[in-house]
């Protein structure tokens, strides 16, 4: 088949493809992630770029979303759309790119004892004599348990490297174990070089630290977009296209393996240290990402009665998962607990100490799935709430992912509404912590009611401030919208209604785990908050939202990236890692999405908890 060249702008990248590819997965191939929250349906017009050299007969799609001189005189297109034909450059314009991601990595740390399961022994070995009866391997097995140490299994390649090493090194090495695996031998003593890496694999972003496991020292920490995002901001969207193409699993598992590698290569160059020396990779993430990570189909999770494959903590060979690392170097997956609830709970659980609990705590890890756990040492039970994209941006109009130029936070103040930047710069979107900010100062400002109706000019409280005023705009379909810039950044009345989707789906599940233990929420002694939309939280802001229950806001504490602390804490300590293995035979699994009263509770969730009229904002 015929190939035509494709160059990207301002970046410079070039390749050579093959006619039928799309713009955006030439570009995803060359390592550029263009924005597509709908996996390339051509729905959210998010994708654009710029034709400067060939050219692309508008879609419908392109028409829908771009006017007749953007598409005539400026070249806009859709990348999704724009199947190549022939040679083209285009340029990527800024809103289209993934750029500076803010990514949370920090999160509370678990008071486990260093203490784990990954070692190195040094050993001097006797040499063979003559007439003895001596055998390399058994003579280091030998020399291992001595120090107290058993081997059941280890890597074939010490086999052919063992007689070679030991007799270069005068008989002395050092053994790398993994509690009663043998990954590798080296020839000397090295063992003040022993490192490894957690990370979590999120929907939208993936993080890693890289720490020694001598002394439990963090590195390096560093975060990336999951490139499967060019797939969909959903995990449905990425099951959609496994389904759809006949390398769909390859590609996305590809894509996934290639990120996590890339984050390794990156913290150890920022550290100085050989990817040699990285033996170990722990990984925590949700149902669909384990499953894709593993190249494993996850089909049947997306679809009732909702079954993955397998739900056990795994320990495989890296160099078998394409992660490269030390040759005989291992991957570590945490347990999941439910068709939705993945290891990433699993790691924030970890961290957490719920099984040992006289009273009751809640837990909620806030993502495009949001987990909720309800429980003490009684009982323990967890769901899954489909809570959506909208706190990544998502199915916003002016929404975008946490990078430059997204608005953060917001304030209004003394009649002013003041918007604060990712890297205080003009404003380019809305990114989730931004619309959470400006929900909740015009619901306090009576701007917006507690049904979520944005209000008209003439129902606004009198002592609002003529600028607040001035915001309101009537849009084509008779509904209010809120001008938030002279760009014509907006709050629209729909993006409201994607907040309270989000948080009445995350309320809803909280409301049915409650039900189920029979209890109110002035029975939960206290409340923790995972993940990055959750460090934006308060507590007051997240009862007033209706995200939670009405309860003391003193009772809500947030513990950043919990998951990728559980997923560090598993390679620091065997009992963090015996007690994150322990733990799905201690939580009950609730699946909401059937139940008959999911609707009802969730529809009663809709609503804001309170609001105050705006006097004096």
């Amino acid at each position: 088949m015929k190939q035509h060249k494709v160059t990207f702008l301002p970046s410079g990248r070039s390749g050579y493809f093959k006619e039928g590819t799309s713009l955006k997965d030439a570009a995803l191939e060359l390592g550029l992630v263009i924005e597509a929250s709908c996996g390339g349906l051509g729905m959210c017009g998010r994708c654009a770029v710029i034709i400067t050299q060939g050219f692309f007969n508008p879609t419908p799609s392109d028409q829908e979303h771009f006017s007749e001189e953007e598409l005539l005189l400026k070249g806009f297109r859709l990348s999704c759309q724009s199947i190549i034909s022939e040679d083209v450059t285009c340029l990527v314009p800024e809103k289209s790119r993934a750029l500076d991601l803010k990514i949370m990595t920090e999160g509370i740390r678990g008071g486990f004892p260093l203490n784990p399961g990954l070692k190195k022994v040094f050993l001097e070995l006797p040499r063979p004599l003559p007439g003895q009866n001596y055998f390399d391997f058994e003579t280091l097995a030998f020399g291992l348990k001595e120090k107290g140490y058993t081997i059941h299994d280890f890597n074939f390649h010490i086999l052919k490297e063992i007689p070679r090493l030991l007799r270069e090194n005068n008989f002395r090495l050092t053994a790398v174990l993994d509690g009663e695996k043998l990954l590798e031998v080296e020839g000397g003593d090295t063992r003040k070089s022993l490192y490894a890496a957690a990370v979590d694999i999120g929907t939208t972003t993936v993080a890693a630290k890289l720490l020694d496991i001598n002394n439990g020292e963090v590195y390096a920490v560093g975060s990336a977009l999951n490139p499967q995002n060019a797939f969909g901001s959903d995990v449905i969207s990425r099951v959609n296209y496994i389904l759809s193409h006949k390398d769909g699993l390859e590609a996305l598992h590809g894509l996934i393996v290639g990120q996590v590698n890339r984050l390794i290569d990156e913290l150890c160059t920022e550290s100085g240290i050989e990817k040699n020396s990285v033996y170990k990779v722990s990984i925590a993430g949700n149902t669909i990402m384990r499953h894709i990570f593993l190249g494993i189909t996850p089909e049947n999770i997306a679809f009732s009665p909702y079954t993955p494959v397998l739900k056990r903590a795994l320990g495989l060979n890296a160099k078998e998962l394409g992660i490269s690392i030390n040759k005989g170097g291992m991957v570590y997956l945490l347990p999941d607990l439910g068709s939705y609830a993945g290891s990433d709970i699993t790691g924030v659980l970890t961290v957490l100490d719920l099984e040992n609990e006289s009273k009751i705590y809640l837990v909620i890890d806030i993502g495009t799935n949001g987990e909720v756990v309800l429980g003490s040492k009684e009982a323990i039970l967890c769901c899954s709430s489909p809570a959506g994209p909208a706190w990544e941006g998502a199915g916003i109009r002016n929404g975008m992912r946490a990078s430059k130029g997204a608005i953060e936070r917001a304030v209004i103040e003394k009649g002013r509404l003041r918007l604060k930047t990712i890297g205080n710069t003009e404003p380019r979107g809305i990114c989730g912590s931004g619309l959470h900010d400006l929900v909740i100062e015009f619901l306090r400002a009576g701007v917006i009611d507690k049904s979520g109706r944005i209000r008209a000019k003439a129902e606004l409280p009198e002592t609002l401030s003529p600028e607040i005023k001035g915001m309101i705009l009537r849009s084509e379909d008779g509904v209010n919208d809120i001008k938030l810039t002279g760009k014509g950044i907006m709050l629209c009345q729909k993006d409201v209604r994607e907040v309270q989707l989000a948080k009445a789906a995350i309320s809803a599940g909280i409301s049915i785990l409650m039900k189920e233990l029979k209890i109110t929420p002035s029975d939960v002694e206290g409340v923790f908050v995972a993940g990055a939309f959750g460090n934006h939280l308060n507590g007051k802001d997240a009862v007033e939202l209706g995200l939670l229950p009405d309860m003391e806001p003193e009772k809500v504490k947030f513990i950043g990236n919990a998951a990728l602390s559980g997923a560090l804490a598993v390679l620091l300590s065997e009992e963090a890692r015996l007690k994150a293995e322990s733990l799905p035979g201690k939580v009950r699994y609730v699946e909401i999405s059937g139940r008959e009263d999911f609707q009802d509770v969730f529809i009663k969730n809709l609503p804001f908890h309170f609001q105050q009229e705006g006097a004096g904002r």
